[in-house]
């Protein structure tokens, strides 16, 4: 299938480039503190918003699924760190609020300004909601949480964080507000897996949640669904940014750096090493639009298709970045550079949502099916 843009939406694209180009300062500055960070996330947010970045994925009104994966990924080739904090506190959410009603939207006060937060991993990166150990009990008005939660993105920014739990054997969704009693928010200072991504472990100690701030079981497994599909979505949007990026600084460097008098470009391994980057960089490029039209057309195998995608564009980023840190050489190993930095993003990547190996099982499920 060939997957074409309307001008439309290559305005749009053309339109985010130049903003993206625009806040180049922004998305390369030095990051001190979290609240630097957060001030970034809210003017990318902020910014985004008028072209309909952030659009839930299904609303008819705005551009389509495939558009909506290509701008992702546009954002993604300038700056994956940011890139992650906006998806993961501003569209997932988005996504989610479908399946919301009115009241409990409000008991929440949450509007567009607002970063949430998903805390659903206990053991390793992944969403998992069979490995919860949460413990829960509660009195007339409010639950009382007690466990632990790691990974969880943007953890110190959030107004929101959203956490898996079980009632009666049930599964549950409580949303804790980031000032609650006995909630305690751990940050992982991270220098080498996308450095500018706020990540944190919380802890919580008989935590309490109102009533009113919880989902159950017949609301949450398509919250669930959902949230693990966008995960899986943002993953792949990176893996094409940094697949992108890559390419580009490797491809720079093998025509203006000299071997053997003449360039990089012109040793017929080099040449052929680049042109395995550029095949897997059109595969998983289709794969992903595969998979984001699925989504378009509400396909039935969406889900499988999105677990696909994730599964080679995220592997495929690896292995391109293997590549060309290849072709780089010694350089690469100098002033943390940007082909060093995708290699370690791009095997993060594989275990965040869905990991690579959980998806293959899926995978495998459904062609039994």
């Amino acid at each position: 299938m060939n997957f074409t843009f309307s001008d439309i939406e290559k305005n749009l694209f053309q339109k985010l480039e130049t903003i993206l180009t625009q806040k180049k300062d922004l998305l390369q500055g030095a990051f001190q503190t979290e609240k630097d960070i957060e001030q970034a996330l809210l003017n990318l947010q902020q910014t985004l918003l008028p072209l309909n970045y952030l659009n839930a994925f299904n609303d008819s009104t705005t551009i389509g699924p495939v558009a909506i994966l290509e701008m992702m990924r546009m954002f993604a080739r300038h700056q994956p760190s940011l890139f992650l904090g906006v998806e993961y506190g501003f569209r997932i959410f988005t996504e989610i609020r479908q399946f919301l009603n009115e009241s409990f939207m409000q008991s929440l006060q949450i509007d567009d300004t607002i970063p949430c937060a998903f805390a659903f991993c206990e053991d390793l990166v992944e969403t998992d909601i069979k490995l919860s150990s949460m413990k829960v009990e509660a009195d007339e008005t409010h639950f009382f949480l007690s466990g632990q939660k790691n990974f969880v993105f943007n953890a110190g920014i959030a107004k929101w964080i959203v956490v898996n739990g079980q009632i009666d054997g049930k599964d549950t969704i409580f949303f804790i507000s980031s000032g609650s009693e006995n909630l305690e928010i751990n940050p992982l200072f991270n220098q080498g897996v996308f450095p500018e991504l706020i990540i944190a472990n919380i802890q919580l100690r008989n935590c309490p949640v109102p009533k009113n701030r919880v989902l159950h079981s017949e609301q949450m497994n398509p919250i669930i669904s959902t949230v693990q599909l966008f995960e899986n979505l943002t993953s792949i949007a990176c893996a094409l940014g940094m697949i992108d990026l890559c390419i580009e600084r490797t491809t720079q460097f093998a025509k203006t750096h000299q071997s053997e008098n003449k360039p990089m470009i012109a040793h017929q391994a080099v040449a052929f090493s680049l042109a395995e980057t550029v095949t897997l960089k059109q595969t998983a490029e289709l794969l992903a639009y595969r998979a984001a039209w699925t989504l378009a057309s509400n396909d039935s195998e969406k889900a499988v298709m999105s677990q696909c995608a994730k599964v080679f564009c995220s592997e495929a980023a690896e292995r391109i970045a293997s590549k060309c840190m290849s072709i780089l050489g010694g350089q690469v190993f100098r002033d943390n550079h940007i082909v060093e930095q995708m290699l370690l993003n791009a095997k993060f990547i594989q275990l965040i949502g869905t990991t690579v190996h959980h998806a293959r099982i899926a995978i495998a499920e459904n062609t039994l099916k």
